[in-house]
């Protein structure tokens, strides 16, 4: 007879178990889609990149039929948590559909046509074509005469496609044709290609479809090659994924290796570009769901603490209303990943279970240390669940010294163990060793010393500059890309953005700070230092911890000299959601209070919300953003 608790049974297997192996074949395929990608890297093979795409779609199926199996068993057996599930369900969905709405905004690939007659010149913009026929021998010469790159490029004589492969040098994303403007730098700026064709009428016309490269930066003196990416950094991050895929070998600042961070989050890009292809798309979706997932664990996380459905609502809502979070999971940046893995992390440290021969603790630190490889900034995380285990757990600080070595011990070899299989596959002539590349990354580190960015829009050669001080205050938003379109008319001009990608907190949020932090504070420094606390002091305690170790070394940073950029707080982002969510549902402050809160949080999001196609124009102009 089947448990109550097991569900509804679906092919003999129960939810539970369907998604228990689900995930567990999920994570088999998951490992040997890096072991193919770790082989390609030792020996570049095309068959072997294709495995993985097969290995890897195959492990995001099962993926998400552990999800949905996982969902449908707790709605069988817990009754009690179908409202949350649903709760979870929706705000995931919509933020997804968010995500998916903005993915190919600006797309990587803008499409073209060019046709003409046999045997001339004709063009348009982006392309300049010749043709020569002599009896059934076709002659093409394509020019790039645009000021971007054309990645793509198929060609049609009377309708009948012609090889690519005819063309010399075979136009692709990866060697794509360069503008005009490019040529003594050594790239190709055209193409010729020749064909045997059957019979003509005399009047035979060729045709050029083409896709010009909109996230792609043209090579400029020096450089070793052009750049992938739109959105900040994904000029850095991108090339270095394709540098993954390709098993290129790498050199401390060479262009496509980037070197100063860890690997983990750029093999998330690389794998997004294996299996959905080389464009905006592929090169974002790991991005995507690390962070649309990260919305329902800070959930888990707080409900699991407090047990408070209403405090885990409000955080979860307010932490999907983070614009920089939110910017950050739309692009390929290594930022979110780190947040997804800590998250995971906390759930596991807070919910005592086993997972094979390892308990919750090892298989924190386990995540942890792939936060680490991701960013390693994510050592500040390790830190706060370290003093918070230290300070406020109230067990035996024996007890609390193991525990915190099953965690720390984990996390650091997870890290140097990702680090040595990086460092053997990738960089052998130059950073063989995990602690070489360690000594690398602070020295890279240490040295970023400058301003940084400015405070305001308006230029400002001496300042002011955006400071950790300003992250809790007010700066002006940096304008990660913005492209502005201009409408003329007899009676107006009106100018707004097409796509709007800023990087800048949610103030309702980061403001909430000064209020939230000493009311959670208070218990602790009235004395409840190393003793048991009650549940609601043990959240506080946590979200004071984890903003804290979040901030506090930045402004140590900042006096050091080292550059300090605003986005540097976002992996505070769930600690500083689920401290307003803290605040505003404390038995008394106003409930009407804390819902006009929430939708002000959600104005904001609104206005900086990056693309607003939905919108009547004079309303995009009306926000200006």
């Amino acid at each position: 007879m089947q448990n109550v608790g097991e569900g509804r049974v679906v092919g003999g297997l129960s939810w539970r178990s369907l998604a228990k192996w689900s995930a567990v074949s999920a994570v088999v395929l998951l490992l040997c889609t890096l072991a193919l990608l770790t082989a390609n890297a030792a020996a570049p093979e095309g068959a072997l990149v294709a495995a993985s795409e097969v290995t890897a779609a195959l492990a995001l199926v099962l993926g998400l039929v552990a999800a949905a199996s996982g969902l449908a068993h707790f709605a069988t057996s817990r009754p009690d948590l179908r409202r949350p599930l649903l709760f979870l369900l929706a705000v995931t969905l919509v933020v997804f559909a968010a995500h998916m709405y903005i993915i190919d905004s600006p797309p990587a690939f803008t499409a073209g046509s060019v046709s003409g007659s046999v045997g001339g010149s004709f063009n348009d913009s982006a392309l300049s074509i010749s043709s020569e026929l002599r009896g059934s021998t076709l002659t093409v010469n394509v020019t790039d005469v645009g000021s971007n790159a054309v990645g793509r490029l198929s060609l049609y004589f009377d309708n009948a496609s012609l090889p690519a492969s005819g063309l010399s040098p075979e136009v692709t994303p990866d060697d794509p044709l360069q503008p005009s403007s490019s040529s003594g730098l050594g790239f190709p700026t055209s193409a010729t290609g020749t064909w045997t064709v059957g019979a003509t009428s005399g009047s035979s016309t060729l045709t050029a479809d083409y896709e010009t490269l909109t996230c792609y930066h043209v090579p400029q003196p020096g450089d070793a090659e052009g750049l992938y990416g739109c959105i900040m950094d994904e000029t850095y991050y991108v090339p270095a994924a394709m540098a993954i895929l390709s098993g290129e070998h790498c050199a401390p600042f060479q262009d496509a290796c980037n070197l100063e961070h860890p690997p983990l989050a750029k093999v998330l890009i690389a794998g997004g570009i294996a299996v959905f292809g080389m464009g905006d798309f592929g090169w974002r979706i790991s991005s995507v769901v690390a962070g649309t997932l990260s919305i329902p664990l800070l959930f888990v996380l707080m409900y699991l603490l407090s047990g408070d459905r209403r405090l885990s609502y409000f955080a979860t809502l307010i932490f999907a209303a983070d614009i920089l979070f939110f910017v950050h999971s739309s692009a390929a940046l290594l930022d979110v990943p780190p947040v997804f893995f800590t998250l995971l992390a906390f759930i596991l440290y807070f919910k005592p279970c086993g997972l094979w021969k390892m308990d919750n603790y090892m298989a924190s630190g386990i995540l942890l240390g792939l936060a680490l490889l991701c960013k390693e900034t994510a050592v500040f995380a390790i830190a706060a669940i370290v003093s918070f285990e230290l300070l406020f757990e109230g067990v035996s600080l024996r007890e609390s010294f193991v525990r915190t070595a099953e965690v720390a011990i984990p996390a650091l070899l997870v890290f140097a163990g990702g680090l040595q299989v990086y460092g053997s596959l990738f960089t052998p002539a130059s950073l063989p060793w995990f602690y070489q590349r360690i000594a690398f990354i602070l020295s890279y580190g240490s040295g970023l010393k400058g301003p940084g960015w400015c405070l305001y829009a308006s230029p400002c050669p001496n300042g002011p500059y955006i400071t950790p001080l300003n992250w809790l205050l007010y700066y002006e938003p940096v304008a990660y890309l913005v492209i502005g379109v201009t409408v003329s008319s007899a009676a107006s001009v009106v100018t707004y953005a097409s796509v709007a990608y800023y990087g800048v907190s949610n103030q309702l949020i980061v403001w909430m700070t000064f209020f939230w932090v000493p009311v959670a504070a208070y218990p602790l420094v009235k004395g409840k230092w190393g003793l048991a606390l009650t549940r609601d002091e043990r959240v506080g305690a946590l979200l004071v911890t984890w903003f804290l170790w979040s901030y506090l070394p930045y402004i140590a940073l900042w006096l050091y000299g080292r550059v300090t950029y605003p986005f540097y707080i976002l992996p505070a982002g769930p600690a500083l959601a689920a401290g307003a969510a803290f605040f505003v549902t404390r038995p008394w402050f106003p409930r009407k209070v804390a819902l006009l809160y929430l939708a002000g949080a959600f104005l904001l999001f609104f206005i900086y919300f990056p693309v607003k196609d939905f919108l009547p124009v004079y309303l995009r102009a009306l926000i200006a953003r």
